[in-house]
């Protein structure tokens, strides 16, 4: 595999996360959550569309068709975060336990980014892989 096959699969993950990550959340009950928290989680899935935007160019850019691809830690996690909003907790255990499974969402999705990032980079410098 090359680093650009691999920079492609990378890419097609990443496409995968934030298409999830906004279907998860158009239309989501988040009601229970604080105006800031509603306000944070706002500006991530606005963040998430651009994303998915951008890498949906690059990855046709690069001649990558990323299918149905889809992330086995992003269903779980929303289904977790899905679990967090039918649950008969009360409001502040509930907004603390969404808020900590979505930090673990935003981290893994900043995760690929930070390999995608550093994958081009190796790309662009010519880098050989030890």
């Amino acid at each position: 595999m090359t680093k650009k096959e691999l920079l492609g699969k990378e890419l097609s993950n990443l496409y995968a996360i934030a298409k999830q990550v906004n279907t998860y959340f158009n239309g989501s009950d988040i009601s229970f959550l604080t105006e800031r928290s509603q306000v944070v989680l706002a500006d991530y899935v606005q963040f998430s569309c651009g994303s998915e935007g951008d890498t949906s160019e690059t990855l046709k850019a690069i001649q990558v068709n990323p299918g149905n691809t889809t992330d086995s830690i992003v269903n779980e996690i929303t289904e977790n975060l899905e679990a967090i909003v039918k649950s008969n907790l009360g409001n502040p255990m509930k907004e603390l336990s969404y808020q900590l499974s979505l930090n673990r969402l935003m981290a893994y999705h900043t995760a690929n980014i930070e390999n995608v990032s550093s994958l081009k980079a190796m790309i662009d410098s010519g880098e050989k892989i030890a």
